[in-house]
């Protein structure tokens, strides 16, 4: 049982049917179902959780863990708050198409340094998946004109040319990418909370009797 009183199992059910939502498009490579807000919420938490993890993973396995050198509180201008704007989930789309590009510029570079198959490796790829699948269900959920052929997303960070100097800055952008999806999470949790106090305070005024 978890400390918020969710099963494990129940989380592990929501996870594989978001995961099934991902891998399942319908035409032009989108579900054939639009998610709901409450699948995000539950997806975002989950990625919440993967980022923290993944981060500690990769300070540790790089050797980065010493006088906070990852632990920056200048992040990219791309991965900083606040997270949610007037557009709402909306405004999330180009934030996570380029983490997927970071994702893969650190991915790439962690490929030189260690064999097929290593964990660091599979660690970044299932993350990657991730921001994917929430990348397919923000299109789901609000759907945009299909980019014109040829169009690329935007250019990840310029890597650097020392190899410490790679890692660091990997090490940098998943510390900030774990601060974003906590703090998207604090914000979605807070929303969901707010809706139902406002929710059950609507039901409660509905059933007063009415004065004569």
């Amino acid at each position: 049982m978890r400390c918020d009183g969710r099963p494990l199992g129940v989380l592990a059910a929501v996870t594989k049917g978001l995961f099934i939502l991902w891998a399942v498009p319908g035409q032009g490579g989108r579900p054939l179902q639009p998610p709901t807000l409450q699948q995000i919420q539950a997806l975002v938490r989950h990625m919440a959780e993967d980022a923290q993890e993944l981060f500690a993973f990769y300070e540790e396995d790089q050797h980065l863990a010493i006088n906070n050198l990852c632990r920056t509180n200048r992040p990219p201008e791309w991965l900083r708050g606040p997270v949610l704007g007037p557009g709402g989930l909306r405004g999330l789309r180009e934030t996570m198409v380029r983490m997927a590009q970071a994702l893969q510029d650190i991915t790439r570079h962690q490929r030189d340094l260690n064999p097929p198959g290593a964990e660091i490796l599979r660690r970044l790829a299932s993350t990657h998946l991730k921001v994917r699948g929430l990348l397919s269900n923000l299109e789901g959920l609000y759907p945009a004109p299909s980019p014109r052929p040829g169009h690329r997303p935007p250019p990840g960070p310029t890597a650097p040319t020392k190899v410490f100097r790679q890692k660091l800055e990997g090490c940098r952008i998943l510390w900030s990418y774990s601060r974003f999806m906590a703090k998207l999470n604090a914000q979605l949790e807070a929303r969901s909370h707010r809706a139902r106090r406002e929710k059950r305070r609507s039901h409660r005024g509905s059933r007063l009797p009415k004065r004569s």
